[in-house]
């Protein structure tokens, strides 16, 4: 009997040891991460899909298939911080932010501001009108 309880623990044992957790990614590629990003009104969980895909696959994709997502991820961030939060219904939900929040935020979308204006050269015509739109944004939102 204590052969057989001590097989059976070992058995257990090894079995939790040795299994995979796979942790199930919110996207599988860019591509995937926009369309994502895309397919919700709320900001945070474009932010949330946005910033997976740049952190997960920008590394393996050209700069000017990561600029679409810093656009939308910096509209995003700014909408945010300004307490936009996107839910729509009956009622359009907005909140108010702790200064220290908006001003965090901000400075995200500052970085995002920076990386899109280091690759200007990337931008279409669209793309660039829609960051002069959003420059604006972010000094109205100081």
């Amino acid at each position: 009997m204590n052969r057989f309880l001590l097989i059976f623990f070992v058995f257990i044992f090894g079995i939790a040891l040795f299994a995979e957790t796979k942790q199930k990614s919110i996207c599988i590629s860019l591509e995937d991460c926009e369309k994502k990003a895309d397919s919700t009104e709320i900001h945070r969980k474009k932010i949330t899909f946005l910033t997976f895909g740049i952190s997960e696959f920008a590394s393996v994709a050209s700069t000017r298939d990561q600029i679409p997502l810093y656009l939308k991820r910096l509209k995003s961030t700014i909408l945010e911080a300004n307490g936009e939060t996107g839910y729509k219904g009956e009622i359009i939900l907005k909140v108010t932010h702790k200064p220290e929040y908006k001003i965090t935020q901000l400075n995200k979308a500052e970085e995002d501001l920076r990386y899109l204006e280091s690759n200007q050269k990337s931008l279409t015509k669209e793309e660039s009108d829609e960051l002069e739109k959003l420059k604006t944004l972010l000094g109205d939102s100081k």
